[in-house]
């Protein structure tokens, strides 16, 4: 089988391989998610790899087109043995936390709420970032707080 040449911009900066998952940063610059997700986040990083700006970890816009002309290219290249990538699940949206939360004050609706926050946080990166952007954090130490004092005076 013959080798295909990947388009190079098609490969990802970092980890340069065929991105999966192309989100462009506000510099202007597309990474695959995976690995800048990594680069911001484990090496705790808060500069693009290119340009060396300042960027935030929650300011990654996804690339649909690129990522689109990605698997046409991966479809029409499958008779070399190229794999299509399958369309990536968006992260969650600061909205969509911010609704939970409100939901989880509701005794009843708790439970299962903080099940999905916490399904949401194991994901990816991208998720706790906005997690943290919308208030997660402090509604959960909140809550923690409230039930431990609830304990003390139960006791």
């Amino acid at each position: 089988m013959e080798e295909v040449e990947i388009p190079s911009f098609f490969v990802c900066p970092i980890s340069l391989q065929l991105m999966k998952d192309p989100v462009t940063v506000p510099t202007g610059i597309t990474y695959d998610r995976e690995s800048i997700e990594k680069w911001l986040f484990s090496a705790k990083n808060g500069t693009c790899p290119v340009t060396k700006q300042a960027i935030s970890g929650c300011d990654l816009t996804p690339n649909h087109t690129l990522r689109r002309l990605i698997q046409s290219w991966c479809t029409l290249n499958a008779a070399h043995g190229i794999e299509r990538i399958p369309t990536p699940k968006p992260p969650i949206s600061k909205s969509q936390v911010a609704k939970l939360l409100r939901e989880a004050k509701s005794p009843d609706m708790r439970n299962k709420c903080l099940k999905r926050l916490r399904s949401i946080a194991t994901e990816n990166a991208t998720n706790r970032c906005c997690m943290e952007a919308a208030g997660a954090a402090d509604f959960l130490a909140t809550l923690v707080k409230k039930n431990l004092g609830e304990l003390c005076i139960t006791r």
